[in-house]
């Protein structure tokens, strides 16, 4: 019986010391300010988002006539595939310009913001190109 008395006092005793050491950690009880309330967004842990339809820009019927700008990024072969796709093109369609940026603007080559900022864009689009088409591969 003095063991059962034991383990309920010890028990009580372990369990107000939880309890106080919740209260105090939480800051309840405390004089300081209260920590302000936090506000949580929740997002689908399934990864599935919204996306918002946008219009396409019109494109050509055909290719005839037109300026066509290829543009690489730098990754390895990305090169072969658009000088294939030149080929194709100068074989297939009647009086099309193709304009390979990454032999005459080697500062078109590379991917990110630093390599493809507004002044390289603008060089492209000073070309008036009808399409472009850009190649990245590894």
């Amino acid at each position: 019986m003095y063991k059962l008395k034991r383990r309920k006092l010890l028990t009580s005793i372990l369990l107000a010391v939880f309890i106080l050491s919740t209260l105090a950690l939480s800051g309840c009880g405390s004089d300081e300010k209260a920590e302000a309330a936090r506000e949580w967004t929740l997002v689908n842990p399934q990864g599935v988002a919204k996306v918002d339809v946008i219009k396409l820009n019109p494109h050509p019927t055909t290719l005839e006539g037109k300026t066509v700008v290829l543009r690489w990024n730098g990754k390895e072969n990305g090169d072969n595939l658009l000088d294939g796709i030149a080929d194709q093109l100068q074989k297939n369609v009647k009086d099309i310009k193709v304009i390979k940026v990454y032999e005459t603007m080697p500062e078109t080559v590379g991917y990110g913001v630093n390599k493809m900022g507004p002044e390289v864009i603008e060089k492209i689009a000073a070309l008036k190109p009808d399409l472009v088409i850009g190649g990245q591969a590894d």
